[in-house]
């Protein structure tokens, strides 16, 4: 197979398959809620989207692709969340879960190769993490107060499953991909 053909279909096995799999952890807690757009869970598709899409730049093309294509669906979800949440945290969470994902992807494709098939809890961990970052940043930029702690933990549960299931979809469209690279299912 040609060379563009093969990065082609890599790129496109990677996102459908990252995205796939936070979706299916985010079906598992919204139900068809994770479908509507204003539903916290329609963070499970928009993220895992623009995760995957990083996480599938940085596999094929490396790292000045997958800032461009962190930024750019960064803009993109940025101008399409602004229709439905305030701006402030609209801006803060399209740039800064997507921006981030570009060292995760760096870490996950070259630091986490040892740990072989549970480098998705690290992705996890990240995710949560950066949303009660986020959720905190917000609060703070905005000056609304005090945040209950639950409004913590939802944040960390939804952000450690949507980075679990957007792990678990990475690599199993790496695996995906790397049958077909290696016939037989055996590297030589």
């Amino acid at each position: 197979m040609k060379q563009p053909l093969r990065q082609i279909l890599t790129l496109l096995a990677l996102t459908v398959s990252g995205t796939l799999g936070a979706i299916v952890v985010g079906l598992c807690m919204y139900g068809s809620d994770v479908f509507n757009v204003v539903s916290p869970g329609f963070s499970f598709v928009s993220f895992g989207l623009s995760g995957a899409l990083v996480f599938a730049f940085y596999h094929v093309r490396g790292l000045s692709e997958s800032i461009t294509a962190a930024v750019a669906v960064s803009a993109v979800q940025f101008v399409a969340a602004s229709q439905f949440i305030a701006l402030l945290r609209a801006i803060l969470f399209s740039f800064g879960l997507n921006l981030p994902v570009i060292a995760l992807a760096f870490v996950f494709e070259r630091k986490l190769a040892p740990l072989a098939r549970w480098k998705f809890l690290v992705v996890g961990l990240m995710y949560g993490a950066m949303f009660v970052v986020l959720t905190l940043a917000v609060d703070l930029l905005a000056g609304s107060g005090r945040l209950p702690a639950q409004l913590f933990r939802e944040n960390l549960l939804d952000g450690l499953l949507l980075g679990w299931g957007l792990g678990l979809g990475i690599e199993g469209g790496e695996a995906l991909v790397h049958s077909f690279e290696h016939p037989g299912g055996r590297e030589k």
